[in-house]
């Protein structure tokens, strides 16, 4: 597992003068709201900033003092960046963050999608469900210290730690692979199934009503070299299109039933005991009929993100600079 960089950014602090300043009610500590549309680098924003509807914002190096609003349609763009307060994004919004620390909560409202990349929320990341929206957490070499609850649509986690409980409910898939997760673990109703793969979870983990799960080495969900450690029980019950549990170390119990067909595995260490479905396990005999892999799960968020960064930096570079001096 690589070693997460947790750093805080170093940023140039400058005075900002922007024809987008708007005196309005922000934070209960900030006395500006600022109103991005374009472009911008190396500048602080004393108060909160807002991304309005159908808008797009492109920040390097900017530290913002207050939280962040981006609106219905608005997308913004941050890197190399710090962010005091909160971040909510509304319904098909969008927010990617490369290299940035969040010192409040990121909240997607039904958004389009969230994107970390190598950056920091202090608080904790809530995706709250929407109507007729697929909203993504895609995360790389991330860091979450607060709890993860996902409601609704499609969660990639790849070398992330997070510091409280993850939850996903009724998402389309739910892959977690080379994680750290300091509490526990809970995903049920992953349509397309759920992975676990490298990865260690310090507390209990239940999969619950899913299309197919795969924790470990075996079946074809992913393709995983490495086993899981998971330090209290496993109860994975209740799902459908293939389960397979192989390779992990369960300091508690493995338990489960209900899984259809039957759940498969090998090469566990469970110390504590096997019961149910899991009393007697065998190695997969055929590989499961997942419905679609996180490997195609990782390129369908690729192109996600693409298309929407894409549009987003023409949109901004067209507005241009964001903050006149």
């Amino acid at each position: 597992m690589r070693t997460l960089s947790r750093s805080a950014v170093a940023l140039s602090t400058m005075a900002l003068a922007s024809a987008g300043l708007a005196f309005g009610a922000g934070s209960a500590g900030a006395a500006l709201t600022t109103l991005c549309d374009g472009e911008a680098s190396d500048v602080t924003v004393p108060g909160d900033l807002r991304v309005a509807k159908d808008t797009s914002c492109n920040l390097t190096g900017v530290t913002v003092e207050g939280e962040i609003r981006v609106q219905s349609g608005g997308d913004l763009l941050v890197t190399d960046s710090t962010i005091e307060g909160r971040v909510v994004v509304q319904s098909d919004g969008y927010f990617d963050a490369t290299g940035t620390a969040i010192g409040g909560n990121v909240i997607s409202q039904g958004g389009y999608g969230v994107y970390l990349d190598e950056s920091a929320v202090a608080g904790n990341y809530l995706g709250r469900e929407g109507e007729d929206v697929d909203p993504f957490l895609y995360s790389y070499d991330s860091a979450i210290d607060g709890r993860v609850a996902v409601e609704q649509g499609l969660v990639h986690l790849e070398t992330v730690t997070v510091g409280g409980h993850l939850t996903s409910e009724d998402s389309l898939y739910t892959d977690i692979i080379d994680s750290t997760l300091s509490r526990s673990l809970t995903v049920t109703g992953a349509t397309e199934g759920a992975a676990l793969c490298g990865s260690e979870v310090d507390g209990d983990a239940e999969f619950t009503g899913n299309g197919g799960v795969q924790i470990g080495t075996g079946g074809s969900l992913i393709d995983c070299g490495d086993a899981n450690y998971l330090g209290g029980d496993l109860t994975v019950a209740d799902n459908t299109h293939g389960t397979d549990v192989s390779g992990a170390i369960i300091r508690g119990d493995l338990a489960g039933e209900g899984n259809s067909p039957a759940p498969t595995g090998a090469d566990n260490r469970v110390r504590g005991e096997s019961t149910g479905q899991f009393a007697e396990l065998a190695p997969a005999a055929r590989t499961m009929s997942a419905q679609s892999s996180a490997e195609d799960h990782k390129q369908d968020l690729e192109d996600k993100r693409a298309e929407r960064r894409g549009a987003a930096e023409d949109a901004a570079e067209e507005s241009g600079p964001a903050n006149l001096r």
